[in-house]
């Protein structure tokens, strides 16, 4: 928050999601079910993180307003119960806008940040994965959420099939454009689309061109661009930003925006503005840990696992 960093807890007011997105690997093993957590054992869990230092929760709910007036009960439970508590939680687009209603008692109630998935701001890609909003409603749902002092931190699928290098320089455009350099974390640029068993996306018609087999050692479906340049720029800016991991995002950004705007054919991007997405108190909140899902591990991450396993 600001300069200072501060211990974060976090906990599920639910299990499970009601959407089927069909890239989520979520909707694999829940079938669009949910188990919602009795209220007072969430306010039970969030008193031993507190006692452990906790200043700040995540609800790590796969979609916390599955269930808005659980939510809501939730909330005001916890911050009846931990008043000087602030939060963060993860919601699709639509119930962003859906319920609308909900976010001043919300923000009243500390939320810092909201995490959703964008994914692409192509309606056509977003159409094919089942994600039910369009780019324009993407756009109104950072508003309604900037109207309550809440930041929006997105999470994004810029590498699937039918990926371009234009398409991914209308991302980076629509990242300048709503002022959210500072809210992406740039591991999000490089998100490669995770196939796993069971994924709903395999019966998509329009990826069985793109379908190579089962990788049991990676625990996914193999696919490829039918552009290989594309599966090349994804593979330079994942290396670009694992060698740059400790810096801010904003100073990664520019090259970013280079290799994007370079592959696409296009004139360099707008600069943003020299404060780089700073909030009122200085950069954004976030979580020091990069969020992201539905995709390929990285390979630092890889690197990790085999590090483990290695040393027993």
């Amino acid at each position: 928050m600001g300069d200072a960093e501060i211990l974060v807890g976090a906990v599920e007011a639910s299990h499970g999601c009601s959407h089927r997105c069909g890239h989520c690997p979520v909707p694999v093993v829940y079938d669009g079910r949910i188990r919602i957590m009795p209220g007072e054992t969430v306010v039970a869990d969030v008193a031993q993180l507190v006692a452990l230092g906790a200043r700040h929760i995540t609800y790590a709910d796969p979609d916390f307003l599955n269930g808005p007036h659980h939510a809501r009960r939730v909330v005001q439970a916890v911050h009846d119960a931990f008043p000087d508590l602030t939060f963060d939680c993860t919601t699709k687009v639509e119930h962003i806008l859906a319920y609308a209603e909900l976010w001043p008692d919300l923000a009243g109630a500390g939320c810092l940040f909201v995490v959703s998935a964008f994914e692409s701001v192509d309606d056509a890609v977003l159409t094919r994965l089942d994600k039910g909003h369009t780019a324009a409603e993407a756009s109104a749902a950072v508003a309604v959420l900037r109207e309550h002092g809440i930041e929006v931190r997105p999470s994004w699928l810029p590498f699937t099939p039918w990926t371009t290098p234009g398409s991914l320089a209308d991302l980076l455009e629509f990242v300048v454009a709503h002022d959210l350099v500072g809210n992406v974390d740039p591991v999000q640029y490089t998100v490669r689309l995770l196939l796993p068993e069971g994924s709903l996306l395999l019966r998509h018609p329009q990826l069985q061109p793109h379908l190579g087999g089962y990788d049991a050692e990676r625990l996914s479906w193999t696919w490829s661009s039918p552009d290989p340049a594309v599966d090349e720029l994804q593979q330079s800016l994942a290396t670009l930003v694992e060698e740059r991991a400790d810096e801010p995002g904003a100073a990664v950004f520019d090259d970013i925006a280079r290799m994007v705007a370079s592959a696409a054919g296009r004139s360099w991007l707008p600069t943003p503005m020299g404060a780089r997405s700073a909030g009122p108190t200085g950069p954004r909140a976030r979580l020091t840990e990069s969020w992201f899902c539905c995709s390929e591990p990285t390979g630092a991450q890889r690197d990790a696992v085999s590090s483990c396993e290695t040393s027993g």
